[in-house]
C-alpha cells in the first residue's frame, strides 16, 4: 500500500503528524485489506494483507499477500510463482483505496479494512510515486489459495539524488519485458498476422543522379 511501499517514509511521516497512530506500528503487524486485481489472466479478488519487511541496503521492502475468493480461484491458479523487474506506480486516492500498478503483471485496488488505516490513506491522498522494483511472486498456500508479492527496491536500483534507475535494473527490466510484455500469440502488440518491419530507405534524388 502507498504508505507502506513506494511513498514509504514520506507518507509515514505525514501520517505520524496528523493521526494518533504511531508510524512504526505499520512496520510490525500485517495490515488487513480487500483487493480487486486486473491481471494477465483476468480479474480476481479477495482479501489481503500488507507487511513491511525492511532490510539493510534497501530503500523499501514489503509484501502483499493475496487470498483469493471462491469465484477467483480458478483464474488465480493460472498466476504462477515468478520474479521480474517492473516499474511500480502506487497512489492513495480519495476514498482510501491504494492503487498499485505493475505494468507487466496487472493493477490492484487495495482497500484497508481497519478504519484508522483507511483514514490515514484518505488523508494522504492524492500522493503517488513510481519506483523501480524487483517483484517476487510466491505461492504460500494451496487451500486456501494464496500468493505473496514481495516488492523490493535495493538501494543500488535507484539513485535518490539523480532519480535515475541503475543499469542493472534497466537490464533486468528489459529481460522481464521481453518475457512478460504481451500475451499475444506472436509476441507483438501490432497486427498479429504480420511482423512489422522498418520501412525501406529510399535513395535521395541526389544519390540517384550520382549513379
Amino acid at each position: 500500500m502507498i504508505k507502506l511501499s513506494a511513498a514509504g517514509l514520506l507518507v509515514l511521516a505525514l501520517v505520524s503528524t496528523t493521526t494518533p497512530v504511531r508510524a512504526d506500528d505499520y512496520y510490525h503487524y500485517p495490515e488487513p485489506c480487500t483487493f480487486q486485481a486486473h491481471t494477465t489472466v483476468g480479474t480476481v479478488s479477495g482479501t489481503c494483507a500488507t507487511l513491511q519487511v525492511p532490510l539493510a541496503g534497501y530503500h523499501s521492502r514489503w509484501t502483499l499477500t493475496l487470498q483469493f475468493d471462491a469465484a477467483s480461484v480458478a483464474l488465480a491458479s493460472q498466476l504462477k510463482p515468478d520474479q521480474f523487474a517492473d516499474m511500480v506506480r502506487t497512489q492513495s486516492v480519495e476514498n482510501g483505496t491504494d492503487i498499485i500498478v505493475l505494468g507487466l503483471w496487472g493493477d490492484l485496488e487495495v482497500v484497508p479494512t481497519i478504519p484508522a488505516y483507511l483514514a490515514d490513506i484518505q488523508a494522504a491522498s492524492p500522493i503517488y510515486e513510481t519506483r523501480p522494483n524487483l517483484i517476487t511472486i510466491t505461492q504460500t498456500s494451496t487451500s486456501p489459495f494464496k500468493l505473496q508479492l514481495l516488492f523490493e527496491e535495493p538501494a543500488d536500483y535507484l539513485n535518490l539524488e539523480t532519480r535515475r534507475p541503475s543499469e542493472e535494473w534497466w537490464d533486468r527490466y528489459q529481460r522481464s519485458y521481453y518475457r512478460l510484455g504481451t500475451n499475444r500469440p506472436t509476441g507483438f502488440s501490432g497486427n498479429d498476422a504480420t511482423v512489422r518491419k522498418p520501412p525501406v530507405k529510399q535513395p535521395s534524388k541526389g544519390q540517384v543522379q550520382d549513379r
